[in-house]
């Protein structure tokens, strides 16, 4: 069995059978980063991944985006839906880059196809306080954790050496930035303990 404990995550996978194969990566967000993780995901995993065929869905309703974060796989769509009777729009930007400012009629929607790896931050330019996330990641070995326990897994990842990052949008550079290396598929364990930095 391959253990990786961290100060800030703690990860079990499960151990792998005769020969290399795909393992759930189970583990779990440390007590001081658990409210501020909203996203556990796999930097990079080599391969082209297909987005699903049905697009991902970000409802607007009493003036609140549904969900506040919402992780998509690069190159899916999302719809955009309206439960509310006014009109609201759709601005979205990653870092200083607008990447779309659309209007959402009541009760209408619209779609958009997420091209750009990148946290994209939604708002809405008539309803200031209207704010959520669309992290578009480059696989599908993404998960969100329990925002209680800071349980998470991420389903049968393929066999090798990945570096997982967390995402939060209290979360510092720092600590978006710090990688934790992992390794699955009966591969060269990892270190057993990452120190804090």
């Amino acid at each position: 069995m391959n253990r990786f404990i961290a100060a800030a995550i703690a990860l079990l996978p499960v151990a792998a059978a005769a020969g290399p194969k795909a393992e759930d990566l189970t583990g779990t967000i440390a007590p001081a980063l658990r409210r501020k993780v909203e996203l556990v995901y796999v930097e990079k995993v080599p391969g082209k991944f297909t987005p699903p065929a049905e697009p991902a869905v970000m409802n607007q309703a009493k003036n609140v985006y549904v969900p506040r974060v919402l992780p998509v796989l690069q190159g899916a769509t999302v719809q955009f839906k309206s439960e509310d009777p006014e009109l609201h729009n759709v601005f979205g930007r990653a870092e200083k880059k607008v990447l779309f400012n659309q209007g959402v009629p009541p009760r209408a929607s619209s779609s958009i196809k997420m091209t750009e790896l990148g946290v994209v931050k939604l708002s809405c330019n008539i309803h200031r306080e209207m704010t959520a996330f669309i992290p578009v990641l480059q696989n599908p070995y993404f998960t969100q954790p329990d925002p209680k326990t800071g349980a998470f897994t991420i389903w049968a990842l393929p066999p090798g050496h990945y570096q997982l990052r967390l995402w939060g949008e209290k979360l510092t550079d720092e600590e978006k930035a710090r990688p934790y290396p992992v390794t699955t598929g009966g591969a060269a364990p990892t270190h057993p303990e990452l120190a804090a930095r």
